[in-house]
């Protein structure tokens, strides 16, 4: 019997202004763990799933057809070619359903605990198809702007039709980030229902530009620029109804002198950027006391971009 395997995924923010589906960063903060061990009999099952208290953990399915992290660690099984059967215990740092892609994050510890154990050394771009099984279980499609940076670490553009592609893309050492989740929900479908059918074609003009923008932004470090590349035409605009306080809360993070604020993923998580290191904890009070007065207090921290993936501990049996 081989012993335990453990790894961890980060908290994601994705869409990022005009990067709809195909952007998102990794946090250094607030993760994931997965553990596995393969077992004699080729079954997959799924042991134990614990997590931080009010985070959702125990609404999670431990069907290992219907769990994120069971359906990813079996995408790389069948990649190995193993026939191992494979126990997995889930530990929930992320609260679901928050926008930070808390099913990524448990999809891309799955595949990468499952490969390890498996004794595989895959290349990043099978890690994240992978994990992407995993994500459409949860979300009901795979998207790759959660488990691409999720995997990757860093900041990564990903072209998600065709063959994958995953660009990583320069993280100016100045870039602070602020997240916060407010206490309220928003359920994936609903939040792709209000999506408009279609953009206008000066709009998709607008957001095409502001996303090389962005893109260009980055590899300059220049973070004035970023800012100012980093609007959204598409979802921002209608979902911003569905979060409470999301207005009034931007209007406050650019009035005290953030570079950008928009929302993460489906939301309800919120994030807003600057080049001070201080300035995060006054852009993190404005924003709780925002959803403090719409009555969705929440909880949030000062970040920085930061790793993916990673093997945490091999725990013996």
């Amino acid at each position: 019997m081989a012993g335990w395997v453990v790894a961890r995924a980060p908290a994601t923010v994705s869409n990022l202004g005009p990067g709809f589906d195909c952007l998102g960063l990794a946090v250094d903060r607030w993760y994931d763990e997965v553990a596995v061990r393969t077992v004699e009999g080729g079954e997959i099952r799924v042991v134990e799933i614990t997590g931080d208290p009010g985070l959702g953990a125990e609404r999670l399915p431990s069907d290992p057809q219907a769990n994120t992290a069971a359906v990813a660690a079996r995408a790389v099984r069948d990649r190995v070619g193993s026939r191992a059967g494979l126990e997995i215990r889930l530990h929930k740092g992320l609260p679901l359903g928050s926008g930070l892609g808390s099913s990524g994050a448990s999809a891309a510890a799955g595949a990468l605990a499952a490969a390890t154990a498996l004794g595989a050394d895959l290349a990043v771009e099978t890690l994240v198809e992978a994990a992407r099984e995993g994500e459409a279980v949860a979300c009901g499609a795979p998207h790759v702007d959660n488990v691409g940076p999720c995997v990757l670490g860093g900041i990564v553009l990903a072209i998600p039709s065709g063959p994958l592609r995953l660009c990583r893309l320069p993280v100016p050492e100045d870039l602070h980030l602020v997240v916060y989740t407010p206490g309220c929900s928003v359920a994936t479908a609903e939040a792709r229902a209000v999506l408009p059918d279609r953009l206008p074609r000066e709009d998709h003009v607008v957001q095409a530009a502001r996303l090389g923008l962005l893109v260009h932004a980055l590899h300059a470090g220049d973070l004035l620029l970023l800012g100012e590349a980093m609007v959204d035409l598409l979802a921002e605009p209608v979902r911003a109804g569905l979060i409470p306080g999301f207005s009034a809360a931007k209007a406050a993070a650019y009035e005290a002198g953030a570079l950008a604020c928009g929302i993460s993923g489906a939301g309800p998580t919120v994030f807003a950027m600057t080049n001070r290191a201080g300035h995060g904890d006054r852009l993190l009070a404005l924003l709780d006391e925002q959803f403090q007065l719409a009555g969705v207090p929440g909880r949030g921290a000062v970040c920085r971009v930061g790793g993916g993936a990673e093997i945490v501990a091999p725990v013996p049996h």
